[in-house]
């Protein structure tokens, strides 16, 4: 296996074991290089660079610009607004802008974010998946069931990508008490079909920095409970560094500490060669010394991660929306006789194994089979001895400990890889055990484990019970 196969086979594997660990769907973060693969949408400058192309009163080119504002793509974009306020109103009555928009109940950036919602229309209409280039990958990406999506592109290519899900635009995103629910694409930097939501310039930006508090403070729970993966953004980009940085305390205990449950995915134009091996994880300098440190694949195509990233679900996402609602509605409620709840559905989940089905967990002792051997432990005829020995998941096993999330327990599970050399979640022993197939891991851990883990924890001795000549060959 070549050194770039290997990478991406253990990276594979890792983002498998992680989803596994933590017991939740994943977070996709989406930026403007999946537009640009996919519909061919323009990075920022060439945005802008279209949007001067399109004013017919502008003759200058995008370098004058970059020269005048000191490549400060907001300033331009203030540049472009007066631009188009004049030329939409010499324009009136000739159906280059709408005649809606000349009322005086809009801001003068109107006719901007106008011409911005036109022109990725535009690029939205000519896209088809049949025909893509990168089919695979489409259909791949569109099979996934993630918790949400949150992006900062306008277009709507996620739209047709995840038809199921319900959009929240801009300042919604913050207001709406269920944003954070499963199913949701939170658009929060305004969309092609809001277009006074649209950020683009520098005083959106200041209004938008200003509300950042309150959108992390939303998001939290997304960095705290769930893997989150960025797809298409650039490792600088200044509005992905705002949100680590008000994060990372929390997120991470000091900066050398990989934050397990953060993937950085950068898409590269250029073949990789297979005799590079690019790194596992990158650190961002997040400004005023700090910096945080988080998972990185290099890559030049996606389908393996999409790939790897699916989960399998017997309803629609809409459906487990629904029934959350339902069920958060019916929790806070005094009085059920005025909620609209689907009943018919609501009364049929009256078994474990209709909730299992409903809600699309998929029991692997059940379905496994009758019987499994363990390397280093004896064979289990009875599948229900596995959850007798191995009760507990990652999520448990850091209750346990005291914490509020898996990934605190997975940081001591680290530790010991670190100082002993030994990965106790790569083979099944006595605080492990991997009850899944090759293609997907479902790792479950016995009271040994916490009670190792007690002892990393308290920075006291231990020692492992685990035959280390079984372990050598893994």
């Amino acid at each position: 296996m070549s050194d770039y196969n290997l990478y991406m086979s253990n990276s594979i594997a890792r983002i498998k074991s992680m989803l596994d660990d933590s017991g939740t769907r994943p977070i996709l973060f989406v930026g403007s290089g999946i537009s640009r693969r996919y519909i061919e949408a323009p990075d920022w400058e060439n945005l802008l660079k279209k949007l001067i192309e399109l004013n017919p009163n502008m003759t200058m080119p995008i370098g004058y610009y970059t020269q005048q504002t000191n490549n400060n793509y907001p300033k331009i974009a203030d540049i472009l607004i007066e631009e188009y306020q004049k030329y939409a109103w010499e324009e009136e009555g000739n159906d280059s802008f709408p005649a809606s928009l000349f009322d005086s109940k809009f801001k003068k950036d109107i006719f901007l974010k106008y011409k911005i919602s036109e022109y990725l229309t535009s690029l939205d209409e000519n896209f088809e998946i049949s025909n893509h280039i990168y089919r695979t990958e489409l259909e791949s990406l569109g099979k996934l069931n993630p918790h949400a999506i949150i992006t900062t592109n306008y277009d709507k290519l996620l739209d047709k990508l995840f038809p199921n899900f319900k959009i929240i635009v801009g300042q919604q995103v913050i207001k709406k008490k269920d944003s954070t629910s499963i199913g949701h694409i939170l658009k929060i930097h305004g969309s092609t079909e809001e277009i006074n939501e649209i950020i683009i310039s520098k005083k959106d930006y200041d209004f938008f920095n200003q509300k950042q508090k309150y959108l992390t403070a939303k998001l939290l729970t997304y960095f705290m409970e769930h893997p989150v993966f960025f797809f298409g953004y650039s490792i600088t980009d200044e509005n992905i560094k705002n949100i680590l940085a008000d994060i990372s305390e929390i997120v991470s205990e000091n900066s050398n500490q990989i934050v397990d449950n953060i993937w950085f995915v950068e898409w590269v134009k250029e073949p990789i060669s297979e005799d590079f091996a690019p790194p596992t994880d990158k650190t961002i300098d997040l400004g005023n010394g700090r910096s945080i440190r988080i998972n990185y694949i290099l890559l030049n195509n996606f389908n393996e991660v999409f790939e790897a990233l699916y989960q399998p679900s017997f309803v629609e996402l809409s459906e487990l929306r629904d029934l959350q609602e339902n069920v958060y509605n019916i929790v806070k409620s005094k009085t059920i006789s005025n909620l609209e709840v689907d009943m018919v559905s609501i009364q049929q989940i009256n078994t474990m194994e209709k909730i299992e089905e409903f809600i699309g967990i998929n029991s692997q002792v059940k379905n496994g089979g009758t019987h499994a051997t363990l390397i280093g432990l004896a064979t289990i005829t009875d599948p229900e001895q596995f959850l007798l020995r191995f009760p507990l998941n990652l999520s448990d096993v850091a209750e346990k400990l005291g914490y509020g999330y898996w990934y605190r327990a997975n940081l001591l599970i680290n530790k010991i890889k670190e100082e002993d050399g030994i990965d106790l979640k790569a083979t099944n022993n006595d605080y492990h055990v991997d009850m899944g197939t090759a293609k997907q891991s479902h790792h479950r851990y016995s009271k040994a484990m916490v009670e190792l883990l007690e002892l990393v924890r308290d920075g006291k001795d231990y020692d492992l019970n685990i035959d280390k000549e079984e372990m050598s060959g893994i």
